[in-house]
């Protein structure tokens, strides 16, 4: 099997020869690895830098199968000027940190959002939001009278993937689900308070931004994504089973069957605590969850995801990248890999990978040990 079948018969749960390996990757560890520096603004897509080749070009290196994680566009989530939607932008800065203020006027009132940027390492750039575009329910009716199309894809960098990708895997660009969508342009703590304070506004904000969203994925799976990886990460088990059951899941599960309806895989992305809400997975349509975070980073433990979690869902992680494989020694990433592999392969539906991106600076040979132990341990019988 090539990757790119591999890949489609694990998430259908088919019987295949071996457990695919396929660590989340983000940009910054492909910059790493061609030494290239981006700027702040074109961080997601560089012009002079071919995010989508070299992104397979990564991959191949250690032998892994492809999951192309790109597309998403994190500080686009206000559009470029439109009818009655006319936005101006300022910059305050340098090339490793700014201040960006975002303006929106339209005809009936304007709404602003501030975001902040830092290099926090030669290859990584990470954004905050120091104001966000909806805080009142007045914000909120301003932006569905006028907002334009999204502008947070780009279809082209995942078309250029799909040729890049070929055989090798799954074009799988990770963008977010309803919830977190929603998180992108109102404070999270609001977002979460909102159920108990407005049920009706939150529904509708909401329900909302999931078609403006869902318009803009059926674009990106025309252009060639096999899936659409969702973030479900700010909907943990923080805010407890009964809120993600009432508030969050029908929406996630609208977004995941509109998808399916594409012809896309859906995978669903928590990298953080799922240890009280997992068993919730087994109601959403969805193909795929990683990335079952262990302890330090998450409360997730692995025997109880193998118990609770359905067998037809395919799942992927469990290897932390933060601590353990930068630091441990060759032999114990091998022996760590071997140990995952021997308790999950009787299950099956599993692909080998990392609980989330690596930061810079993770060793190669480890990462190249995480590879070797995966085609040696991952071979079914």
């Amino acid at each position: 099997m090539n990757g790119r079948e591999l890949l489609i018969a694990t998430l259908r749960g088919e019987r295949t020869p071996r457990v695919p390996i396929s660590p989340f990757i983000a940009p910054n560890n492909i910059y790493e690895m061609f030494n290239y520096i981006p700027e702040i603004d074109t961080y997601a897509c560089p012009p002079d830098f071919d995010l989508a080749e070299k992104f397979v070009a990564y991959h191949d290196y250690f032998g892994f199968e492809v999951l192309f994680t790109q597309g998403h566009i994190g500080d686009r989530y206000v559009p470029l000027s439109g009818e009655n939607w006319d936005v101006t932008v300022t910059r305050e800065g340098d090339r490793d940190k700014q201040h960006r203020v975002t303006t929106v006027r339209t005809p009936a009132g304007d709404l602003t959002q501030i975001m902040n940027f830092e290099r926090s390492s030669p290859h990584m750039v990470v954004l905050a939001v120091e104001k966000y575009l909806i805080e009142s329910r007045g914000d909120f009716d301003i932006l569905a009278r006028y907002l334009p199309p999204a502008e947070f894809m780009n279809c082209d960098l995942v078309s250029r993937a799909r040729k890049a990708v070929g055989d090798k895997g799954l074009v799988n660009p990770c963008t977010h689900g309803a919830f977190n969508t929603v998180a992108q342009f109102r404070n999270l703590e609001q977002v979460m308070m909102d159920p108990v304070v407005d049920e009706g506004f939150y529904r509708e904000m909401i329900k909302f931004l999931l078609d403006w969203q869902m318009a803009t994925y059926r674009k990106v799976i025309a252009a060639g994504a096999d899936c659409i990886e969702i973030g479900g990460n700010m909907a943990t088990s923080c805010v407890g089973p009964d809120f993600f059951q009432t508030y969050v899941m029908e929406y996630e599960n609208e977004l995941a069957r509109q998808i399916h309806a594409e012809g896309a895989f859906v995978v669903y992305h928590n990298c953080g605590d799922a240890q009280k809400i997992m068993h919730l997975y087994n109601d959403m349509e969805i193909d795929m969850w990683g990335y079952l975070t262990g302890a330090p980073f998450g409360d997730v433990v692995l025997d109880d995801a193998l118990r609770v979690i359905r067998p037809s869902m395919t799942l992927r992680g469990n290897i932390d990248q933060v601590e353990f494989l930068r630091n441990a020694t060759t032999d114990q990433i091998r022996e760590r890999v071997r140990a995952l592999l021997e308790k999950v392969k009787p299950r099956g539906n599993w692909v080998l990978c990392t609980t989330d991106f690596p930061f810079d600076g993770l060793p190669y040979k480890n990462m190249q040990a995480f590879a070797d132990a995966g085609r040696e341990f991952g071979q079914y019988e």
